[in-house]
């Protein structure tokens, strides 16, 4: 369940009237000069790749008659060289949030003979470097917090075939985080798992260059925001929302294989979604819901061969897979207001789907399957002619079922 109670966007005092972004180049924010010559900023992120930036900005002179950035005329150059580190900051009037700190890894000038010369910025976030190797690993004895896990990788050197940052890191955790239980990080980049648990808690996660050597910071903002979960509701906060229930890729049970070196007997452990849907104490109508949906695939399982050491941890990762590939069951994309704060590896709760909806948005009746929780696995954030717009990409998790309904 939302840790957090959804907050419907219409009900914040931001008005959402007055769009604003600001690029920093060198620590210093681009001169007027420079800003009303950009056309559009985006802004994008994922829980699969480093978050990156892409600017549209022109680049004729009119008065000179000369191309103005690229290549640079007289007083504008090196401002948008590859290698110049940059800031991303996006929102509103008076409230603008830090996006992102990064690197200019490409330019693209279009030199058309229909319109003005525009010139295309782009570049990733400086943690881009260290998206050398994916590594799956795992800690499931639930003694850990996701602090003491960015510890742990940042403090491993960086070595062939295993995870490790060889870094040193600066953290500055909640005074409340709580251990976690059961985290994998599957076939990907040690810093882009990181990403992923530090937008869970609100953490920020960057390169302190001031340092020498430099550090990884991670944790709380020296201005923290309070990261909401947004409630989006169809006609009025969601401009589009287009979902899709698939079970062409669910499966009904995963079994693990591997051997045991020390009692040297094999490892093999079974876990079904009957025992998932157990695990997470579904009410019984939560469990009629989804074992009519599972008739699809009740028959298909999965066989994983893993380096396990034991029974316990065997479990762990079958339930782990199975929960994953569960949850992707209901999968959607959307668009909505531009939300700073509604960032990959975030929730938001999306209502207006009831089966008995009326057109302007407000439930009659009983939800639907795509009323509920989702978890944001992707977002778009584009300034520019036609406003501040947010889109982004969702799965479904929590129960299928309406709040209602009766319990056990």
């Amino acid at each position: 369940m939302l840790a957090q109670t959804p907050i419907p966007i219409y009900t914040q005092q931001e008005t959402f009237y007055v769009p604003a972004f600001e690029v920093r180049v060198l620590g210093k924010a681009l001169p007027s000069n420079v800003i009303r010559d950009v056309f559009q900023v985006t802004y994008k992120d994922s829980i699969d790749e480093v978050d990156s930036f892409e600017i549209e900005i022109n680049n004729w002179d009119a008065d000179q008659r000369t191309f103005k950035f690229a290549p640079p005329e007289q007083g504008f150059e090196d401002i948008f060289d590859p290698g110049q580190k940059i800031e991303i900051w996006m929102g509103y009037y008076g409230k603008l949030r830090r996006m992102m700190r990064g690197i200019i890894t490409a330019l693209e000038p279009n030199f058309s003979g229909t319109s003005a010369p525009t010139l295309h910025v782009r570049g990733q976030n400086e943690l881009y470097q260290f998206t050398t190797e994916k590594h799956t690993y795992s800690w499931t004895d639930g003694s850990k917090t996701d602090t003491d896990i960015a510890k742990y990788l940042c403090g491993l050197p960086v070595k062939k075939g295993q995870p490790g940052l060889g870094i040193d890191i600066d953290a500055h955790p909640a005074p409340d985080e709580e251990k976690v239980p059961n985290v994998f990080m599957k076939n990907q980049y040690d810093i882009v798992f990181l990403l992923e648990r530090a937008r869970r808690r609100g953490y920020e996660l960057y390169i302190e260059d001031e340092t020498d050597p430099p550090r990884l910071y991670w944790g709380l903002s020296a201005n923290p925001a309070n990261v909401p979960v947004y409630q989006l509701e169809w006609s009025k906060s969601l401009i589009s929302f287009q979902p899709t229930l698939s079970t062409a890729k669910q499966i009904n049970e995963v079994v693990v294989r591997s051997w045991d070196r020390t009692a040297n007997k094999p490892i093999e452990e079974h876990y079904t979604l009957q025992q998932l849907w157990k695990d997470l104490k579904l009410s019984q109508a939560e469990i009629t819901r989804r074992t009519q949906l599972a008739k699809a695939f009740q028959n298909r399982t999965q066989d994983i061969e893993a380096a396990v050491f034991s029974k316990q941890e065997a479990r762990n990762l079958a339930r782990s897979i199975l929960n994953d590939t569960h949850n992707k069951m209901i999968e959607g994309s959307g668009s909505t207001v531009g939300l700073p704060d509604l960032r990959s590896g975030c929730n938001v709760e999306i209502l207006g789907f009831g089966a008995q909806s009326d057109y302007s948005g407000t439930p009659k009746g009983d939800s639907s399957d795509f009323d509920g929780e989702y978890f944001v696995t992707s977002s778009t954030h584009t300034i520019g002619n036609n406003g501040y717009r947010t889109d982004f990409s969702a799965r479904r998790q929590g129960p299928l079922t309406p709040r209602d309904l009766p319990q056990g």
